[in-house]
C-alpha cells in the first residue's frame, strides 16, 4: 500500500485555517518575513493547493510567477515544524494498521499489509478504514491517495493514478492492463531525458519499452536499463522496510534561494551539509563506508556519485572532500536548484585513537565541539568559510533538519 498526502503542505494550512479553505493557496519551501516583499518574491512554491493548480500554479514556480499567473493567490510561508507534528500524527495511525511502515518522505509512506489484510478485499477494506482514521487524527482538509499493489512501483503508480482522495487498486492479474494505460513519464525514476533517450530508441510507450530487448536496454542505460525493464513489467522486488530498522544511511539535502553555477557557493554548501550529515553520524554513534552526493537542475532533472572509504568515517572534513572530488568528475557547470550528501553503509563507531599528534588535537576539538553543539545547538559554531552560508528552514524535508 503507498498513502500520498493530497497538496499536503497547502492542505494543513487549510485546515489549521479556515479562512484559507476552498481557496487558491501557495506555501512556500522556505519561511520568510511576510513584511518583506522581495523575500517573497525570491521564493518557490512548495505545494499548490488544489484550487491553485486547477488554475496553472504548480510545485517549484517562483512566487512571482505565480502572482503574475493567479493575482489572487494567496502565498502562505512555510512552517516546517507544523507540518512534522501533523506527519507524526499520520504515521503513528499508520502503525495501528501494520508494523512494516516505511516512511520514503514528509507527505508519503508505504505499508506492507499482506499479513494483516490477507488478500486484496482486506486491503481495501483496511485502506477505507485508514481514510476514516485520517479525517479523525489530521481533519478532513488533510486527505490522502491510496494505491494497492504487489510491490511498490505498482503501489505508487496506483496511488498517483487517481487524485485527489483517490483509492486504487491493482492486482497481480490486472498490472499490465494497467501500465499499458500509463505514460513513461509516469513511472518515478523516468524523467524527460530518459524519456527522450527512449523516444530516440523509438520507444514512446510502456507496451513498446517491454517488447524492447532487454540486452538493448543495458546497452544504452548500463544497470538502469535492467530495471526499465522490469518496470515494464510491473516487476519490483525492493521491500518494504520498517522505520524501525536499523539506520542504513543519513543525508541532507538543501535547495538553493536561486540556481547557482559558482563551485564556490556550492563548495561551501557542500561543506556545511558534510557537517550536519557528521554531527548526526557522530551524536548516533555512526560512521560511514560510503558517501553520495547529487545535484538537482532547474528542470527537476539530476546527476549524482558515490565512492566508498578505506575507512568508515565520521569527519564532516572527509565527507566534503570525498564528496566533491566526485563533482568535480561529471559537473559541466549547469545551474544547479538542489544539492544534497549522504552517507551509507553505516556501522557503529569504534573509538580508536589516532596515532599521530595532529589528529589527536583534531579528535579532541571535534569532541570538545560536538559538546558545544549538544548543549546549545548546531549554531553555536561554524568554521570560518562558512560564516556566510546560512540554512533556512525548509517545508520539503525532515523534522531532524529543524532541530539541528
Amino acid at each position: 500500500m503507498h498513502i500520498d498526502m493530497n497538496s499536503y503542505f497547502a492542505s494543513v494550512e487549510q485546515q489549521a485555517n479556515p479562512f484559507l479553505r476552498g481557496k487558491a493557496i501557495g506555501v512556500t519551501g522556505k519561511r520568510f518575513d511576510t513584511n518583506r516583499e522581495n523575500e517573497a518574491q525570491r521564493s518557490i512554491i512548495a505545494t499548490a493547493s488544489r484550487e491553485a493548480k486547477m488554475q496553472g500554479i504548480k510545485t517549484g514556480m517562483g512566487t512571482a510567477e505565480a502572482k503574475r499567473l493567479l493575482p489572487s493567490l494567496i502565498i502562505v510561508p512555510g512552517d516546517p515544524e507544523k507540518y512534522s507534528e501533523i506527519t507524526h500524527r499520520f504515521v503513528t495511525m499508520f502503525h495501528e494498521f501494520t508494523s512494516t511502515v516505511q516512511q520514503t518522505s514528509v507527505d508519503e509512506c508505504y505499508l506492507d499489509v499482506t499479513h494483516e489484510a490477507k488478500d486484496y478485499f482486506g486491503a481495501t477494506m483496511m485502506a477505507q478504514a485508514i481514510r476514516e482514521q485520517l479525517r479523525e487524527v489530521c481533519g478532513e482538509a488533510i486527505t490522502a491517495s491510496i494505491g494497492i499493489g504487489p510491490n511498490k512501483l505498482i503501489a505508487k503508480l496506483a496511488s498517483e493514478s487517481h487524485k485527489p482522495n483517490g483509492l486504487t487498486v491493482v492486482p497481480p492479474q490486472k498490472v499490465m492492463g494497467f501500465t499499458n494505460k500509463l505514460q513513461l513519464r509516469d513511472f518515478c525514476g523516468i524523467g524527460w531525458r530518459t524519456e527522450r533517450h527512449l523516444a530516440n530508441l523509438g520507444v514512446t510507450t510502456v507496451e513498446g519499452l517491454r517488447n524492447y530487448p532487454v540486452d538493448g536496454l543495458t546497452r544504452e542505460f548500463k544497470s538502469w536499463g535492467l530495471w526499465l525493464h522490469e518496470a515494464a513489467y510491473g516487476r519490483d522486488n525492493t521491500p518494504v522496510i520498517a522505520d524501525d530498522e536499523p539506520q542504513k544511511s543519513m543525508g541532507h539535502s538543501y535547495t538553493l534561494p536561486k540556481d547557482v553555477d559558482d563551485p564556490e557557493t556550492l563548495k561551501r554548501t557542500l561543506l556545511g551539509l558534510a557537517d550536519k550529515v557528521a554531527w548526526r553520524l557522530r551524536r548516533d554513534g555512526f560512521a560511514a563506508g560510503q558517501v553520495s552526493v547529487y545535484f538537482h537542475f532547474a528542470d527537476l532533472s539530476g546527476n549524482g556519485q558515490q565512492q566508498r572509504f578505506q575507512e568508515p568515517t565520521a569527519d564532516g572534513l572527509t565527507l566534503f572532500r570525498t564528496a566533491w572530488s566526485l563533482i568535480e568528475r561529471w559537473w559541466d557547470g549547469t545551474p544547479v536548484r538542489l544539492i544534497g550528501i549522504t552517507a551509507g553503509m553505516l556501522s557503529k563507531k569504534v573509538d580508536q585513537q589516532p596515532l599521530f599528534k595532529k589528529e589527536q588535537k583534531l579528535l579532541s576539538v571535534i569532541d570538545a565541539l560536538d559538546r558545544v553543539q549538544s548543549r546549545f545547538g548546531s549554531k553555536s559554531w561554524t568554521r570560518a568559510s562558512l560564516v556566510d552560508v546560512e540554512f533556512k528552514a525548509r517545508s520539503s524535508g525532515w523534522h531532524y533538519d529543524h532541530e539541528l
